[in-house]
């Protein structure tokens, strides 16, 4: 199957950062994340098995979805193509973040708008944990979007 007759490959989808921390440790990655619902505030991730990310979503019980804006492709980039076993992303990257009583200085500067959530749900399926969580909190921090879609960047404008 090529990209072209692959339906996935032309759906967009929202750069997200995963952001997470259980005690000490802490991580943040690119990846995606689709709404499941807007009645129930639920949220679908998925991060590949054995993931700094997913042990410590799974020690914490609850991670922060920072929505990329336009302003953070360069940041989208370097977080997807580095593992945070090795390193603090957040220390090498220099990310500064938001401090408030929600955000907990996972959230870049920067970011579009965020959402605190609670895990509900997982499943592996295939080497990712599929992972369902419920928005307790979130920001609208006023910056357009990051979109990503057929391997390329975009931005949200209205039609």
């Amino acid at each position: 199957m090529t990209n072209i007759d692959n339906v996935f490959y032309w759906l967009s989808c929202p750069v997200v950062f995963i952001c997470t921390r259980h005690g000490q440790q802490r991580d943040i990655m690119t990846a995606t994340a689709m709404m499941v619902s807007e009645k129930e505030p639920l949220l679908v991730i998925s991060v590949a098995q054995g993931h700094l990310t997913a042990r410590l979503i799974e020690a914490s019980g609850e991670f922060t979805a920072a929505i990329a804006s336009e302003a953070q492709k360069t940041l989208a980039i370097q977080l997807g193509s580095t593992q945070g076993d090795k390193l603090d992303k957040y220390d090498h990257f220099k990310i500064t973040t938001i401090d408030d009583e929600h955000t907990r200085e996972l959230i870049p500067v920067d970011s579009a708008a965020w959402l605190q959530c609670r895990v509900e749900n997982t499943q592996t399926i295939g080497g990712y944990r599929v992972i369902i969580g419920r928005a307790e909190a979130q920001g609208d921090l006023n910056r357009p979007p990051l979109i990503w879609r057929q391997d390329s960047f975009f931005q949200l404008a209205p039609v």
